[in-house]
């Protein structure tokens, strides 16, 4: 988290908008894959549903025209019964396309007919749900993920020559599939014979699934670099730089002190008005300092030129303020009094150097010391000791206490009161 506080606000930001495309991408894919899926899915129905189609069609075709043209069945012509010219075209076309295509019935003659389990739970769906003659799903076969369709066909006037009444069916077929053991004599014109079924192994549909979104994904990552590439061009014009350049506006103020430069702005929107606010802030506070200065002006004016001694020092007795007139009084320069204790300028006899601590002294004795005025013996620089009548008053500042002597040297004028003990 600290590593990225102190990041750059670019980088903040392209780390963020980084996060986010990265989940939009994830989840891009994971819709993409779905969508995908589905369309191979939707495609590979299509293409079952016209095999399927074609393998019915063959069928009927077949058993039409053998009744247009009264060709009689027989043992050397079993290829030209319709199911089985019908399963062996579809083996044909199986094989080319890497599919399973064939004709099944639960009450088969052949064996290569015979439904697995799962044909024959949907052959029996078939005749129980009236209109309902197509299904698929993806399930499992021989331990291989596969896609299975099934579409249901139904006995046409062709069919019932073998699968009709037993006294009707052609003499091979009598002989080959006696009535007694054969169960799939007694359709009738629509009852559901048997279905076209068709097996796609599911490698080859996720192959075209990984294919095809392998082509979105890359696609779709293209457009989220040059998305990332073309918010970063504008977030550096629109928010980064004029903000640099707000920084580095604010830093120069800040090092040299001068209120005079001005940022230039940009437009109307939030860092336009943000420039703005800095710039009325520069005007003010150029204005504020030139009055203060004018102030500090005048004060030190005030008190330099002033006929009294003028001492400022802290509640722990730091001088903070020594003008001209004092530096007459003690001899010693401001430069060598600012910053040092107002106990160096008073005489070893004077009762505020009898207490340890000066602060506590001025808390005792404040009160008195400020509404009349004293007198008091000072040191100065070359030892000499010197009397002063002392007015004090104290203000306070930002919570703290500071006080101001003023200073006379002791005359014929006054008879000042000697400091408390």
């Amino acid at each position: 988290m600290n590593l990225f506080r102190h990041r750059s606000l670019l980088t903040k930001v392209n780390l963020i908008i980084a996060c986010l495309l990265v989940l939009f991408f994830s989840l891009a894919g994971w819709f993409g894959y779905r969508q995908q899926r589905q369309f191979v899915i939707d495609e590979a129905v299509e293409e079952s549903r016209i095999l399927a189609f074609a393998a019915i069609r063959t069928r009927e075709y077949i058993s039409e025209q053998l009744l247009l043209g009264g060709v009689e069945l027989s043992q050397a012509r079993l290829g030209l019964v319709p199911v089985v010219a019908s399963n062996r075209i579809g083996r044909r076309v199986g094989d080319d396309l890497d599919y399973r295509v064939r004709q099944v019935s639960d009450r088969f003659r052949n064996p290569a007919n015979a439904p697995d389990p799962f044909e024959n739970e949907v052959l029996r769906r078939f005749r129980s749900e009236r209109g309902d003659h197509e299904f698929y799903a993806i399930t499992e076969l021989e331990g291989e993920p596969v896609f299975r369709y099934l579409q249901a066909f139904t006995a046409e006037k062709s069919c019932l020559e073998c699968h009709g009444e037993p006294a009707s069916a052609p003499a091979f077929i009598a002989q080959r599939y006696p009535e007694v053991t054969d169960h799939a004599y007694g359709y009738r014109l629509g009852d559901v014979i048997g279905a076209a079924s068709v097996v796609i192994p599911m490698e080859r549909l996720s192959h075209q699934v990984t294919a095809n979104l392998h082509k979105d994904l890359i696609g779709t990552a293209l457009i989220l670099v040059a998305l990332v590439g073309c918010l970063g061009v504008l977030l550096r014009v629109a928010v980064t730089a004029p903000l640099a350049r707000l920084g580095a506006g604010i830093h120069r103020v800040i090092k040299s002190g001068r209120f005079e430069e001005k940022i230039p702005r940009r437009g109307r929107d939030e860092i336009g008005r943000l420039i703005d606010g800095f710039n009325d802030m520069t005007d003010r506070l150029r204005e504020n300092s030139r009055h203060l200065e004018e102030s500090e002006k005048r004060f030190r004016v005030l008190t330099e030129t002033a006929r009294d001694g003028i001492i400022s020092f802290l509640a722990n007795g730091q001088i903070i303020l020594f003008n001209r007139q004092a530096e007459r009084i003690f001899g010693y320069s401001k430069r060598e009094v600012l910053g040092v204790s107002i106990r160096q300028l008073l005489s070893a006899d004077c009762p505020a150097l009898k207490e340890s601590d000066v602060e506590a002294y001025l808390k005792r004795h404040a009160g008195a010391l400020v509404r009349e005025v004293h007198t008091a013996e000072g040191c100065r620089r070359d030892g000499e000791t010197v009397k002063v009548e002392v007015s004090l008053s104290v203000a306070e500042s930002e919570g703290h206490l500071f006080y101001t002597a003023i200073l006379r040297e002791h005359g014929e004028r006054t008879l000042p009161r000697e400091l408390p003990r």
